[in-house]
């Protein structure tokens, strides 16, 4: 294997498992060797506050799984979706079975227009859940029909070649934007070489990687020189430098940026043997299982076809590095007052961050914002 080729597994060995949460309140910053001793560590997540599923944008889908007149079922959030694209290019996510008599609108519904057909009884809905055309019906109480028909309409923003749902226990309208990466769509820049996995875990398991500056050189074999996170409101940041050491030799070393807009969507900037953009998005199916959906960009240092090699090596390195976590998630428990010690870093501070996303219920069953 060329050295340049090993370099580059190497550094996406390396990277792999960095991806992190933040504190809402206040701003927080902690640097590597430091740890967050505010009372309340340790102590700072009872199970019920991560019961359900947290507040935020979810990725669902890829851009190009939605073309023109494509039905999508979903399961996530312990629910059935459908997604569809109409005829003007929107996406729409409604809940997957109609109201009438329960067909599931992903398995046979079609596309007409901008609203999806169900294949029982051929009513229509329009993309913010509408009842718009009930074939047969055509008695005066057909608008009654109509308006008692509507189904539910999630919030859908599709940024970045990747389609997010709004989820909110609360039924509360989006509170954030997901930014444009500036090198999306770039002609200097590779498309997405993108990965899905499914896996056994709670979404918490996978935030507590970017506080976790410990398990970088245990898991990963990567040798850190600095860390330092800060947590401002619904985002978290990451900020590291070291160096990686690939699979066939050699030294490659990085410097990076990975922030977490929100409870499930990470961007990482990351400079090293080539630059390159990597996303990491995880979506729970139920409270126990995840789609944990990843994936790279690189800045075009060479012709079209080495380029595609090297993304394609990237990201099977970047499965890797996720395999390692993997492993451990998988076979883990959660501590809710876990034995830190210094150099342990912001875990505390990361876990008070995640805490802003839930909501749970109080004595009579009332669904609340965690605190």
């Amino acid at each position: 294997m060329p050295h340049a080729h090993r370099r580059l597994q190497g550094a996406a060995a390396g990277v792999a498992g960095r991806r992190g949460r933040a504190l809402p309140e206040r701003q927080a910053r902690l640097r590597v060797g430091e740890v967050d001793r505010r009372e309340g560590d340790g102590v700072v997540s009872k199970p019920e506050r991560h019961a359900g599923y947290a507040t935020g944008w979810f990725v669902v889908a890829a851009t190009d799984e939605l073309p023109v007149g494509k039905v999508l079922p979903l399961a996530y959030f312990g629910k059935h979706l459908v997604a569809f694209r109409g005829e003007r290019g929107q996406v729409s996510v409604l809940d997957a079975h109609c109201p009438h008599l329960g067909a599931h609108l992903g398995h046979g519904g079609a596309v007409v227009g901008d609203s999806i057909k169900c294949p029982f009884h051929a009513w229509r809905f329009a993309g913010d859940g509408a009842c718009v055309e009930i074939p047969y019906d055509r008695s005066d109480n057909k608008p009654r029909s109509l308006a008692r028909a509507q189904t539910r309409c999630w919030p859908v923003s599709e940024r970045n070649g990747l389609v997010f749902v709004w989820h909110d226990a609360l039924g509360r309208a989006p509170t954030y934007e997901i930014p444009v990466i500036a090198e999306h769509g770039s002609e200097e820049w590779t498309p997405w070489t993108r990965s899905i996995m499914t896996i056994k875990t709670h979404p918490r398991e996978i935030i507590e990687n970017v506080a976790d500056s410990g398990h970088f050189p245990a898991v990963h074999g990567t040798d850190l020189e600095t860390f330092e996170n800060e947590f401002i409101e619904h985002v978290a940041i990451q900020r590291s430098t070291g160096v990686a050491h690939p699979i066939g030799g050699g030294d490659d070393r990085f410097k990076l940026t990975a922030t977490y807009y929100g409870p499930a969507y990470q961007v990482t900037e990351m400079e090293s043997f080539i630059p390159n953009r990597l996303i990491n998005a995880h979506t729970p199916i139920d409270e126990h299982t995840l789609h944990l959906r990843f994936g790279v960009m690189l800045k075009k240092v060479g012709d079209e076809k080495k380029m595609a090699r090297y993304a394609q090596a990237y990201a099977d390195n970047l499965t890797l590095g996720f395999q390692q976590d993997v492993a451990i998630w998988e076979n883990k428990v959660w501590r809710d007052r876990p034995t830190l010690c210094d150099g342990d870093g912001a875990i505390g501070a990361l876990r008070r961050w995640y805490r802003q996303f839930y909501v749970h219920q109080d004595a009579h069953g009332k669904e609340e914002q965690a605190s």
